[in-house]
């Protein structure tokens, strides 16, 4: 045999080894392109019909372990039915394709992800077509359904047959929330373990994303993205019956009860993306970026006006300091002595006395500071009556609003109560966004959903709330006790989908006594990832630290280039290393009420310098202190206290 011949038999190989078709006996099969993720797509007969399902693999050695049972494919529209006995039209198989981009702000600045893809379009009993679109990435799977021809008029799913059947296992998660003025809002304690199968606590309304598996040796992330305007988002039904996790649409009361719950659009109609990112250990899930790598592409040519960065904040300390200019001005000031970008004026400024918005604009100006203006985001989908709202619901007045403070170099806006996951609601969201680009402002988006990706497609996205964030302590009097391990999973789940205002530097005890130490407060600016960091409490406070605490939170940037996971467990702690230029942060959280000595394992980052420069506690709870240790190579040991945390740098 030739060496050609030989090629090309080697090569047709290892295409059989990555797709399997058998539309004969009903079944395919992907992998990803190092071989080490399959999922199989299968017919089977249940309760007298033919039905798809999927399950999903991943690669121990030589052989494949099954890390779901089959579970549900299937979608319903008004019109026609795609669930059971649909007849197989075609597999269009797509290998190796890979997908280069970069983000301005995120978890690590610039990607390459390769992937495989199998697109199957089937034929219902009313010969109209669906395709189910899988694909295996090197982290994870992905899929989606596709309504293929055209329509004159739009057609509307009303309901989805998909669902999640994992193995046994636990998961960490939090619940979908009850319906309320405030909510829903993405803000519930994020919990766990919790075994697979459980219903969702009494008088919440399902599971949301992101869930956290632990199951067969193996780490999976479960949540979506790739959203246009065109679907809502889901969650997860309440009830895992027969072992199966369903998808359930936004709850019909939501936004006031305004909307349909349902989604519609014209033809061809792709539906969002279902992911589900998979590794042996938890680096695969903290580092993920399959929200992003299933986005759309940029929209903006030009983003150099886009500028992460650090913001001050009274309302957290003040709430009503947004109504005074005078109450206002020493945060601008706060924010340039510190060499911060940005301060946040947050609701209620549109009553502002003794002063002016355009005023304080001016005078921020001045001090080399952006201002950052709230919002309400309502409309009728939301009875919140703090202002100014009635704005951002219709396209004009956003526009000539947008057009009106950009023209007073505001540089970005804070939009706040959705409380829905409806299709119009997620219209309204993209729509805010592709307007803000129009005028060079940046979004952050809060009572808001989850992220689906778009600080992709719209990088002035900077971040999200979707939390339950550190304004409880205001507001919730178990947070101090619930705070430390809800926030040591939250980089397992909520921030690896996307950045998270959780609003950080809480020195002070407003309403609530802290229980974390200021080493556990020091670590979270590093800890948790977004493009925008505000942070939340008075200019005195922060400036009674000791003076090498406040030059490093004058340091610590927004970007980073890089991020590792470096150790942890979900509920118990977290380590976190991200690198921005020639600089590497480290920072860790203990989440429980006991002392621990955490031996962490460094080589999988590569740098020269040999000294570790730590701020950490100082055998207590609110004294700091500042530490250096030599490196060598290989692990290094560092002493939390209870509810205690750490972080530094080397470079």
């Amino acid at each position: 045999m030739t060496k050609l011949m030989y090629g090309i038999v080697a090569g047709l190989t290892f295409l059989t080894t990555l797709f399997q078709c058998s539309p004969d006996d009903g079944s395919w099969k992907l992998e990803s392109p190092d071989q080490q993720i399959r999922v199989n797509i299968h017919q089977q007969e249940l309760n007298s019909s033919n039905r798809l399902f999927y399950s999903v693999y991943r690669k121990e050695n030589r052989s494949f372990i099954q890390l779901t049972d089959p579970s549900p494919l299937g979608i319903e529209r008004e019109d026609s039915r795609f669930v059971e006995n649909l007849e197989f039209v075609s597999a269009e198989i797509k290998s190796n394709q890979k997908d280069q981009y970069s983000l301005v702000s995120g978890k690590n600045l610039n990607h390459q992800n390769r992937f495989n893809t199998i697109t199957l379009t089937f034929k219902n009993l009313d010969k109209q077509k669906v395709s189910f679109i899988f694909r295996a990435y090197d982290g994870g799977i992905a899929f989606r359904y596709l309504f293929t021809g055209r329509s004159e008029s739009d057609v509307r799913v009303i309901r989805e047959h998909t669902g999640f059947d994992f193995k046994e296992g636990n998961f960490w998660g939090h619940p979908y929330d009850t319906l309320t003025k405030w909510n829903p809002a993405y803000e519930t304690y994020y919990q766990g373990p919790v075994a697979i199968g459980s219903t969702a606590p009494r008088n919440k309304n399902g599971w949301a994303f992101p869930l956290l598996i632990e199951s067969e040796d193996t780490w999976m992330l479960v949540s979506e993205a790739g959203f246009d305007g065109t679907y809502g988002a889901s969650h997860l039904h309440a009830k895992c019956e027969n072992g199966k996790y369903m998808i359930k649409f936004a709850e019909q009361g939501e936004a006031e009860g305004y909307y349909e719950n349902t989604s519609h659009s014209s033809l061809p109609w792709y539906t969002p993306w279902r992911f589900i990112a998979i590794g042996k250990t938890l680096n695969k899930i903290v580092e993920t970026s399959l929200a992003t790598d299933l986005a759309a592409p940029s929209t903006l040519q030009n983003t150099t006006w886009i500028i992460p960065g650090r913001s001050s904040w009274s309302w957290w300390s003040d709430s009503e300091s947004p109504q005074d200019y005078n109450r206002l001005v020493p945060f601008v000031d706060f924010a340039a002595a510190m060499g911060w970008e940005y301060s946040l004026v947050d609701a209620n400024w549109n009553r502002m006395k003794n002063g002016s918005i355009e005023k304080l604009a001016q005078y921020a100006k001045s001090k080399n500071v952006g201002l950052l203006l709230w919002y309400n985001s309502g409309g009728k989908h939301n009875v919140v009556t703090e202002e100014p709202r009635d704005l951002l619901n219709n396209r004009k007045t956003r526009r000539k609003e947008f057009e009106r403070i950009s023209r007073m170099e505001v540089k970005g806006i804070k939009v706040d109560f959705f409380q829905s996951d409806k299709q119009d609601i997620i219209k309204q969201y993209i729509e805010i966004l592709e307007d803000a680009a129009e005028f060079n402002l940046l979004v952050n988006f809060h009572g808001c959903t989850l992220p689906k990706g778009w600080r992709r497609t719209w990088p002035n996205l900077v971040t999200m709330e979707a939390v339950k964030g550190g304004e409880n302590y205001i507001f919730t009097s178990d947070f101090p006790k619930m705070a430390p391990s809800h926030l040591t999973i939250l980089p397992y789940t909520r921030n690896a989908i996307g950045p998270v205002d959780y609003t950080i530097g809480g020195f002070s005890d407003n309403r609530y006594p802290h229980l974390t130490t200021f080493g556990f407060e020091m670590a979270l600016p590093v800890l948790l990832e977004s493009g925008m960091m505000h942070y939340m409490d008075t200019p005195e406070k922060t400036k009674e630290l000791p003076p090498f605490v406040t030059e490093f939170l004058k340091e610590i940037p927004v970007v980073w280039e890089e991020t590792r996971y470096i150790a942890g467990y979900p509920g118990k702690d977290a380590v976190i290393a991200r690198k921005n230029g020639n600089r590497w942060y480290i920072a860790g959280i203990n989440g429980e009420n006991l002392a621990k000595e955490l031996t962490i394992d460094l080589t999988s980052i590569d740098f020269e310098g040999s000294d570790i420069h730590l701020i950490e506690d100082n055998n207590s709870a609110r004294n700091l202190q500042r530490t250096a240790m030599q490196y060598n190579g290989g692990e290094i040991s560092i002493h939390m206290e209870p509810y205690g945390g750490f972080t530094g740098y080397w470079e």
